[in-house]
């Protein structure tokens, strides 16, 4: 199965040489930066790192092995508490599908 859209993020996307470059080796694929879908290309790393923190505050992993190759699913990063202590919100039990930017 092939793909049928492409989101192209990052620094990327405002290079319209390279724009092109993609938009010719997909040929039938649409392609659009994530600034059209909410998510600015310049955030892209933000929003990314903020995701992967919640994850393992939550206790839930931040691999996974169909995508990423790695062997097991696993939680990425450490908590060190500071002077005063951590407190953690309880482990979730599912992991989330989708991420909404408001």
């Amino acid at each position: 199965m092939g793909a049928t859209e492409v989101i192209a993020s990052g620094g990327g996307t405002r290079n319209p040489v390279l724009m092109r470059m993609l938009g010719q080796r997909l040929p039938g694929v649409a392609l659009r930066s994530s600034d059209e879908l909410g998510l600015p290309s310049a955030a892209k790393e933000a929003y990314a790192f903020a995701v992967l923190g919640f994850l393992t505050v939550h206790g839930l992993p931040g691999t996974d092995p169909a995508a990423t190759g790695a062997r097991h699913a696993r939680v990425l990063g450490s908590i060190t508490p500071g002077r005063d202590g951590l407190r953690l919100p309880p482990a979730a039990r599912e992991r989330p599908v989708r991420l909404v930017l408001e």
